[in-house]
């Protein structure tokens, strides 16, 4: 990807994400919140170039990476986010805290193993994994940043 298509992508889903404000998923808002602040949540990628990427192309049964940002200089930040229910009507505080932790732990693994696949794909080293809930202020590197490295 030279930095012309890089601009242009992020032109294109930057100003798709201004426009498309009406959604009320919560897990899209906070994509949305994500993207129109990366310059402060995510300040070492400046350019966003994917949104909902098929991991394996053309088998989206394979998973959809949420979103991918780029430094215009070969690095990338693939970015999973998750809406995690932190009220979880009607459940108990345990029950609650282990399913929480179970998306969490699942959203992680995501984020590595989708960092991986797009580092193998476009054969590219430099590969960051992160995650975003609505349970902290910023992008994060999972548990394991080792892992989350291509």
């Amino acid at each position: 990807m030279d930095i012309k298509e890089i601009e242009h992508r992020n032109q294109v889903l930057r100003a798709y994400f201004e426009g498309r404000d009406w959604d009320s998923n919560n897990e899209y808002a906070l994509k949305r919140k994500l993207v129109l602040n990366s310059t402060k949540l995510l300040s070492k990628y400046q350019y966003v170039v994917e949104d909902e990427w098929e991991v394996e192309p053309s088998r989206s049964d394979k998973g959809r990476g949420d979103l991918v940002f780029t430094d215009g200089s070969g690095r990338f930040a693939v970015v999973e986010v998750k809406w995690i229910d932190i009220e979880g009507g009607g459940r108990t505080g345990s029950t609650k805290r282990t399913s929480n932790r179970k998306k969490r732990r699942k959203v992680e693994e995501q984020a590595i193993d989708y960092a991986n696949r797009w580092s193998k794909r476009f054969d590219i080293n430099q590969v960051e994994a992160y995650i975003f809930t609505n349970e902290q202020d910023c992008p994060m590197m999972p548990i394991n940043p080792n892992d989350a490295r291509a």
